[in-house]
């Protein structure tokens, strides 16, 4: 609707690449606010964004560069001129995802590393932000645009071309799920049950959104059979989310039983008395300790004498007279 933002003399600057690049810095100032909350390592949190974006980067060219083999198989140089636009999202997708994890394992080596699912975690909420300014930007700059006809759903949109006509609003749909998916990302942030849980669950519920959402745009793709490759590889990324998900729901809730199974049976025992070790230390019957004999104190007792004759004149001092 409004391809160009700003005109300086013979410089059109796009909207696509503002609103772009401005969700690219916020959800790296996220990415670096998660961090410190999380982990007390904003920096770390930083970098990590930065290689994911330029892995993004690197893979969203070379993917929309395979799709687009007979243009650019001409023109060889045209390849790099990335400024000129063209990025395939799913590539952009699959090349952060190499580098997330090319990223963990080098960060194993470290002395305080931190696991893969924790660095996904505080990923998230900057990628939901980040996605949801690129349908933005897809809204704005006509790209992604939606099959023509007439109804609810329907509105006068431009194609990528600028060609107005009655289109189903598949930018504004992808925008407002976006949009939905982060606040909710957002408002759990510290809610999350498990290290993992709020990466997976959002690749799920986005991807199997984007599965249906496709068949809603009109704009040039590869087909597989009925299907979009788009369609194709959302349900992939999506089934795959999924199944991850429900793996380190599993293993959380296996090592939750068998923390909680030792204190059951201390309680268990407790209740019914059969734990003789703890039984001999409280009820212990204990014998009796004699108290030994106070002493008399030495000065009531009568001195001893060495002399023999004094102890006689002792003798007959007694009461009785013997």
């Amino acid at each position: 609707m409004y391809p160009t933002l700003l005109t300086i003399g013979n410089l059109n600057i796009p909207t696509y690449t503002v609103l772009l690049d401005l969700g690219l810095i916020l959800g790296l100032l996220l990415t670096y606010y998660e961090g410190r909350r999380q982990l007390d390592r904003g920096t770390l949190a930083l970098d990590f964004g930065l290689w994911i974006v330029i892995g993004g980067i690197l893979g969203g060219r070379i993917g929309y560069v395979l799709a687009n083999w007979s243009v650019f198989s001409e023109d060889w140089a045209s390849v790099i001129r990335i400024w000129e636009g063209g990025l395939s999202f799913h590539g952009a997708v699959l090349g952060g995802l190499l580098v997330m994890t090319l990223f963990a394992l080098l960060h194993r080596r470290n002395e305080e590393p931190v696991p893969f699912w924790q660095l996904a975690d505080v990923l998230t909420p900057g990628l939901a932000l980040g996605i949801a300014f690129g349908w933005a930007a897809c809204l704005l700059g006509g790209c992604a645009y939606g099959i023509l006809g007439e109804g609810i759903g329907y509105a006068i949109l431009p194609d990528l071309y600028g060609v107005e006509a009655s289109r189903f609003a598949t930018q504004a749909v992808g925008l407002g799920y976006s949009l939905l998916l982060f606040l909710g990302v957002w408002l759990m942030r510290r809610r999350w049950p498990f290290a993992g849980a709020s990466f997976l669950l959002y690749a799920f519920l986005y991807f199997a959104g984007q599965f249906f959402l496709e068949f809603t745009r009109g704009d040039e793709a590869i087909y597989v059979g009925p299907w979009r490759l788009a369609q194709v590889l959302n349900l992939v990324l999506a089934l795959a989310a999924g199944v991850a998900l429900l793996v380190l729901w599993w293993r959380w809730r296996t090592v939750g039983e068998e923390r909680e199974e030792p204190i059951e049976e201390v309680e268990e025992t407790q209740a019914t008395g059969d734990a003789p070790e703890v039984q001999k230390v409280e009820g212990m019957d204990q014998e009796p300790v004699a108290e030994e004999p106070v002493s008399a104190p030495q000065s009531a007792m009568p001195e001893e004498r060495d002399d023999p004759a004094e102890n006689e004149e002792l003798e007959g001092d007694s009461p009785t007279g013997e």
